[in-house]
């Protein structure tokens, strides 16, 4: 099959308020895609898949509310779990070559209560990819490192307190100077009492750090949204999304009862699922839409469109023998009624070994291309990163920063 290129904007922008105009337009880098890959049909839709890595290990990018892709479109930074090791690669896209770019040795990684033991290595699904910088963050115990992804030189960026353990999936600022992490007094768990967990950010050139804003809970997820503020989920005593800043020192609730909730340069898109109720919020003004979901949706995770213009979701369902998932993107919004109209981009298809190396964790790549995620392989059965076609799809329609509505007025 003859090589073919595809076109990817630059990463470092995937963020409300990161960069300024001139920045945004700066021209996309093209990517090529090996001809190794494999080429499949996914299930129940035939749309074109690719699957980019393959064999005895459950093969999975960073988490889904951070990129994986580096600025140039060329590496796809992810972990490899395999023979009771983690460790982080780079996989080139052009090639199909992978490279180890971690080598921790922390005897305890496993992400609690969250996800099943992977043994040593690098702490699970805590990895943060810096695209403006071109490095990966990883937590080898309590020494948190920077590898650089080209030439794989690595360094110390901090050490967390022996009493404490880093607790979140992290992320970093567009910009690349900030990098936000939790850490936990050690032992806490979500869902357990616990006494101040710190949101924390860290500055690549200075060192200084910053604590963001302390919570009696072991919550588990820091994202950006822009350069200065960061979102927070959830507590333990019930689901939410919390915005704090770089400075006020607060952390505020935005909406109860989200789980997940990936931020996007026209807001944060979330779901609320025992309302059963879909979203975008834009967190700075506190306007908001909400839909509800389909009847077929049932566990679901909110996709992740860095620009924010296609919602789509994954749906999962749970099996005597392995999860099924299959995905649904939002073509039109009826805004009078409930006649909204769902496109399928695939039938079921299973994942393996369980914990969040089995969920999609489906999100957009940079080009708008396709979507990453990763899926099962019923020949090694275990879970690895797949391409889906997406070239077809346009926008959601009837849902935009320009249909948000300020939050209804209570009475006391």
């Amino acid at each position: 099959m003859d090589r073919r290129q595809f076109v990817f904007t630059s990463a470092a922008s995937l963020l409300a308020g990161a960069l300024r105009p001139a920045e945004l337009r700066a021209a996309p880098r093209a990517m090529e895609l090996s001809p190794e890959f494999k080429r499949l049909k996914a299930p129940g839709t035939g749309r074109l898949a690719v699957q980019l890595t393959s064999g005895q290990a459950q093969c999975y990018p960073l988490y889904y509310f951070i990129p994986s892709i580096t600025r140039d479109g060329r590496y796809l930074v992810y972990h490899r779990a395999a023979k009771g090791e983690l460790q982080l690669y780079r996989l080139d896209l052009r090639t199909a070559e992978s490279v180890q770019l971690t080598h921790a040795t922390c005897a305890d990684t496993q992400w609690r209560p969250w996800c099943v033991d992977s043994g040593r290595g690098v702490l699970d699904h805590r990895s943060v990819l810096n695209v403006a910088r071109g490095l990966v963050v990883y937590f080898d115990g309590n020494r948190v490192h920077a590898v650089n992804v080209e030439t794989l030189e690595d360094r110390v960026l901090l050490e967390i307190p022996a009493d404490r353990e880093a607790y979140g999936q992290n992320g970093c600022t567009p910009d690349g100077n900030w990098l936000a992490y939790i850490h936990v007094p050690r032992g806490s768990i979500w869902g357990k009492p616990c006494k101040g967990a710190a949101v924390v950010a860290y500055h690549f050139d200075t060192g200084q750090q910053r604590t963001l804003c302390r919570i009696d809970s072991a919550v588990f997820h820091v994202t950006a949204y822009g350069n200065e503020h960061f979102v927070v989920t959830h507590p333990a005593e019930k689901p939410g999304m919390l915005l704090t800043d770089l400075t006020s020192g607060r952390c505020e609730l935005l909406r109860d009862g989200v789980v997940h909730c990936p931020s996007t340069q026209r807001g944060i898109a979330y779901e609320v699922p025992e309302e059963r109720r879909l979203g975008l919020m834009d967190p700075l003004t506190r306007r908001r839409l909400e839909f509800p979901m389909p009847s077929q949706f049932q566990y679901i995770h909110t996709g992740w469109d860095p620009e924010g213009r296609i919602f789509f979701y994954e749906n999962s369902t749970d099996s005597d023998r392995f999860d099924v998932h299959d995905m649904y993107a939002l073509v039109r919004l009826d805004r009078q009624g409930e006649n909204h109209e769902w496109l399928r981009l695939t039938g079921s298809w299973p994942t393996y070994v369980g914990g969040q190396k089995a969920h999609f964790h489906a999100q957009i790549t940079p080009d708008r291309r396709w979507i990453l995620f990763t899926g099962g392989d019923p020949a090694s059965q275990t879970c690895h990163m797949f391409l889906l076609d997406i070239a077809d799809l346009g926008d959601s329609q009837g849902i935009g920063p320009d249909r948000l509505e300020p939050l209804p007025q209570t009475t006391g």
